[in-house]
């Protein structure tokens, strides 16, 4: 969003460019991202310092969130750019967030390949030995398409399997608190305690609806 902010240098054009993504989840966090900002922010006076806040907005908010989640699970899937630290000089803070962005650029070599081993005995053969997992989870349903097509993983195929990932790295002592449905399969195939929390308008049962 910033980058688009930047290029545009409004809000309005901005908007329209990225509504023009259609993947949901990416729309769904552009929309959460823009409220937070205008409500820690206030209205936009001035666009073209919109992008430099959005980018600053975006900075802080990760280092709250790893300075937050300090403790971090063992990596076992051997992910190579979820570590990736950002590091930024504010006087050249586009330029360190493209420097970021290329430096987590798609993995050829990424050892989920190992992790997973999805044409011999394993942890990903045992969870889509649960039919509920391949019929009722979209990662489930992925996953089983990448196996039977014997498919190598970069980040690419990664980022469609990624709930399955994380229900398999998930240590056993661990109980993952979640938003996703999907987890109730997937942790329950996995033999993993997970908790999901209701939504915001399950939850404010009195908020106007359509």
């Amino acid at each position: 969003m910033a980058f688009c902010a930047d290029y545009y240098q409004d809000l309005s054009s901005a908007l329209y460019d990225l509504e023009q993504d259609f993947s949901i989840r990416d729309v769904k966090t552009g929309q959460h991202a823009l409220a937070t900002f205008l409500r820690d922010k206030g209205a936009v006076q001035n666009g073209r310092t919109l992008a430099k806040e959005l980018a600053h907005f975006a900075v802080v908010a990760l280092r709250k969130f790893d300075h937050r989640f300090q403790k971090r699970t063992n990596n076992s899937c051997g992910c190579k750019i979820g570590g990736t630290e950002l590091n930024v000089d504010f006087n050249h803070l586009f330029d360190d967030l493209r420097c970021f962005l290329e430096s987590i650029d798609v993995v050829a070599d990424c050892p989920i390949n190992s992790f997973l081993r999805l044409n011999k005995p394993g942890p990903a053969s045992r969870l889509l030995s649960q039919p509920d997992v391949v019929e009722k989870t979209k990662s489930g349903e992925k996953l089983a398409k990448l196996r039977a097509a014997s498919r190598h993983i970069t980040c690419k195929e990664c980022q469609t399997i990624g709930d399955a990932v994380i229900a398999l790295d998930q240590p056993p002592s661990w109980c993952l608190v979640h938003i996703d449905k999907d987890f109730c399969i997937l942790c329950k195939a996995a033999n993993r305690e997970q908790k999901l929390l209701p939504s915001l308008r399950a939850v404010e049962k009195d908020a106007p609806k359509l």
